[in-house]
């Protein structure tokens, strides 16, 4: 049970060294009644002071309330958010004898019994059990959150259960525009108690008169859209599927032609998916994922989608997970292709494996009009954030494992679209299977 607060002779006297009523952006993300918050899309915004703030503000407004503020990397942390809690938060609100700074343990108890805790998460691994060993919370705050993932966001929100009276469940994030969960979640989604509110340098009154219009005169057009104007379409000059492409690709209505192909990507971990997707000609006909199953569910799965759709050819990846599900699929006789992406490429001399081969084709296929994808968030998530890259001069696609390790969702509805799209004259060996029979 919460304890009371300790009665104090006199309320503190608060200094007020913060205005949001100068930033209407502030003041918006500050009113607003949703509980999930994404505030920020570009530099010199004000995001982590808002953040903070709106932190100190729902700490001291309910005695013995309980709040997490922190970030991926703890020297980031250290560096902006921290300085700017220091410099927000009132001395008097965690003055002896009732409040007081532990820093070793990283908290401020206030005077009036609330308790903000602090830093920094560290990789998955360590944000998970950071996460799962919290007290209930009331709110918390993430700033950079485009560097935490989905799951570490759904297990935050899962400590938020406090129980006092009049409480105000939060989750407060900022963030850059950036290629991932929270553009799917926050921008591209409508989902109940979520708010997306732009956070832009014109609106920052303290910033120097002249900071955008140097960073305008030395940034790229690419770099300016998406860190000075917060345009989430611009995804960077090294991801492999421009926004706009995507964009225009959804519901384009082109009739289904040609076969049926059905790609499979098996989901390696807890958080994963396992999807199953169907096309005819360039049409993305279904989608289809679950999570969460072994690989002898997931292989009869597949089995039903198959025996509905009838495509003619199903191609699974077979790495790691992947052959639980493609080798009972070619016993029963199903008409499935084993692919290992990370094979050697049918042109060596320009890609580095077959993953990356098989990305590029796929992605002039956008470039030329040629796709009809459906309106799927999670689809059009993992796509914008494909990165490439070059290594001497063959073109490589970053791994799953970097992804993650960057807090992206692994891209398993963009592996699925890619493995789907597997032209046959790539096929470096043969590997189709009937009746559990190699027969090309």
């Amino acid at each position: 049970m919460q304890k009371p607060r300790r009665a104090l002779k006199t309320e503190p006297k608060i200094r007020t060294i913060y205005d949001p009523s100068v930033n209407p952006s502030q003041m918006k993300a500050h009113q607003a009644p949703e509980q999930n918050i994404l505030y920020g899309g570009s530099w010199g915004g004000g995001k982590t002071a808002w953040l903070i703030n709106e932190g100190i503000r729902l700490s001291f407004d309910t005695p013995g309330n309980r709040g997490f503020l922190g970030c991926r990397d703890g020297t980031d942390f250290k560096r902006n958010a921290l300085l700017q809690l220091y410099k927000f938060l009132p001395l008097e609100l965690y003055s002896p004898p009732y409040g007081i700074h532990h820093q070793s343990d990283q908290y401020f108890r206030l005077v009036n019994g609330s308790v903000i805790y602090y830093g920094g998460l560290g990789n998955d691994a360590e944000a998970i059990k950071t996460i799962s060993n919290m007290p209930e919370l009331g709110w918390f705050g993430i700033d950079q959150a485009e560097q935490i993932t989905e799951n570490q966001f759904l297990l935050f929100t899962g400590r938020l259960r406090l129980n006092l009276p009049d409480i105000r469940y939060k989750a407060l994030l900022t963030a850059n525009p950036d290629p991932g969960w929270l553009r799917s979640r926050f921008i591209e989604q409508i989902l109940p108690d979520h708010r997306y509110i732009p956070a832009l340098p014109k609106d920052n009154p303290f910033l120097p008169a002249d900071y955008e219009k140097k960073l305008r005169e030395n940034l790229p057009p690419e770099l300016v859209r998406r860190m000075l104007e917060g345009d989430w379409d611009i995804p960077g000059i090294n991801y492999l599927f421009p926004y706009n492409l995507i964009r225009m690709a959804i519901n384009r209505d082109l009739p289904p032609s040609g076969v049926k192909v059905a790609g499979v990507d098996v989901s390696r971990y807890g958080d994963d998916k396992t999807v199953f997707l169907v096309r005819q000609g360039n049409k993305v006909l279904d989608i289809v994922s679950w999570s969460h199953m072994d690989t002898t569910f997931s292989a009869g799965k597949v089995a039903d989608l198959i025996r509905e759709h009838k495509p003619l050819i199903t191609y699974i990846d077979s790495i790691g997970l992947g052959a639980g599900v493609f080798d009972p699929l070619r016993a029963a006789g199903f008409k499935v292709s084993e692919v290992n992406v990370a094979e050697k490429a049918s042109k060596p001399d320009q890609y580095m494996n077959k993953r990356a081969e098989y990305y590029h084709l796929l992605s002039k296929k956008f470039e030329s009009g040629e796709m009809d994808i459906p309106d799927n968030a999670q689809l059009a998530s993992d796509l914008a954030g494909i990165k490439y890259k070059y290594s001497g001069t063959l073109l490589q696609i970053e791994s799953k494992e970097v992804a993650k390790r960057k807090g992206m969702r692994s891209p398993d509805f963009g592996d699925a679209l890619m493995l789907a799209f597997i032209p046959t004259g790539v096929l470096s060996k043969p590997s189709m299977y009937v009746g559990g029979k190699q027969i090309w």
